[in-house]
């Protein structure tokens, strides 16, 4: 959860970055639920951050692929997170809109 989080500050901090740089107005957002959806316990990160192409969530849950710049991400985090979910019978899942936010889901059984 907390690399789940630190990604999700850090891509609304690179949007607020970029928007800062054009002199546009913008408020990094990051927002975490929880909900019971069939037996399931559903937990989401959502940012308004940098968003990812399709390209590149095609990629996310690969070892050491990162999209951050040299020496500020191993590309192990999300690679990692995806095992441990999976370990417990969960499911991770990713929803992202390039330039607009992404949304991490954690499923996890609640037996």
């Amino acid at each position: 959860m907390l690399n789940l989080i630190r990604n999700a500050f850090y891509a609304a901090r690179e949007k607020g970055n970029k928007e800062k740089a054009t002199g546009s107005i913008f408020n990094p957002c990051v927002n975490i639920s929880v909900e019971i959806v069939d037996n399931q316990v559903a937990i989401k990160v959502k940012d308004n951050g940098t968003g990812m192409s399709e390209e590149t969530k095609a990629k996310i849950f690969q070892p050491f692929f990162t999209t951050k710049p040299t020496g500020q991400g191993t590309g192990l985090g999300l690679s990692l997170s995806y095992d441990i979910v999976k370990a417990h019978d969960g499911m991770l899942e990713c929803e992202s809109v390039e330039n607009e936010g992404t949304t991490f889901v954690v499923k996890l059984p609640t037996f």
